[in-house]
C-alpha cells in the first residue's frame, strides 16, 4: 500500500462518518415551558388578543448547511393553540410587557401552527428570525398554564449529504487507483494506442 494513498482513505472514511451521522440525524435535549393560558371572548375578555414572546428565535445564516426540523406540542388543545410567526410581526404587533399583543389570530401570517391546529406541529427551520405566538380558543376561560414541549432533530441538508458523498466517493476511488492503477493503466494505454 502506497503511504500517499492513506490521505484520501482517511478523509473518505471521515466524508463517510460525517455522512452516515447525518441521515441517522441528532436529536437535540426536549425543551419545554409553562406557558399561560389566554381567555378568548369571554366576559372581561371579549376580543381574543395574542400572546408573543418577546424575544426573537434567530438562525444565524451559516446554519443553512443544516436541516433543522422542529416539533412542538402543547397540552391543552382544546383551550388553547400555538404557532410560529415571522419576527416582522413583532412590528405590526408588538407584545406588551405582559406578552400579549392588541391583536387576534387572524392578523398574523402563520409559519406553522396558529388557531386551528390540533395539538402540535412540524416545522423546518431556516436562516431568520421568528417567535412563538399564543392564543385561546373561542369560548376559553381557563386562566392556568399549559406545557409547551420542542423536540429538535438536526441533520446535514440534502445538497451537503450529496456532496460529501461525492467527495468521499472520489476520493476512495483515488486511493484505489494510487494502489492498484486499473483506470490510470486504461487511459495510459488508450494514450499510447492514439
Amino acid at each position: 500500500m502506497r503511504v500517499l494513498s492513506l490521505f484520501p482513505m482517511i478523509v473518505a472514511f471521515i466524508c463517510g462518518i460525517l455522512l452516515l451521522a447525518s441521515l441517522i440525524g441528532i436529536q437535540a435535549p426536549e425543551q419545554s415551558e409553562q406557558v399561560p393560558l389566554i381567555p378568548c371572548g369571554v366576559p372581561g375578555f371579549q376580543s381574543c388578543p395574542v400572546g408573543m414572546t418577546s424575544d426573537n428565535l434567530s438562525i444565524p445564516s451559516g446554519f443553512i448547511l443544516l436541516d433543522i426540523d422542529a416539533t412542538i406540542e402543547w397540552e391543552r388543545p382544546d383551550v388553547a393553540w400555538v404557532g410560529l410567526v415571522d419576527a416582522s410581526a413583532a412590528d405590526t404587533c408588538p407584545p406588551d410587557d405582559n406578552g400579549l399583543t392588541d391583536c387576534e389570530a387572524s392578523e398574523f401570517d402563520f409559519l406553522a401552527g396558529g388557531n386551528g391546529t390540533d395539538g402540535m406541529f412540524e416545522h423546518s427551520f431556516t436562516p431568520g428570525d421568528t417567535r412563538f405566538v399564543t392564543g385561546g380558543n373561542p369560548g376559553s376561560a381557563d386562566l392556568a398554564s399549559q406545557k409547551v414541549t420542542i423536540n429538535i432533530e438536526c441533520s446535514l441538508a440534502w445538497w451537503v449529504e450529496a456532496l460529501l458523498f461525492f467527495a468521499g466517493a472520489g476520493l476512495l476511488g483515488s486511493a484505489f487507483d494510487m494502489n492498484f492503477p486499473l483506470i490510470s493503466g486504461l487511459f495510459g494505454r488508450f494514450g499510447k494506442e492514439v
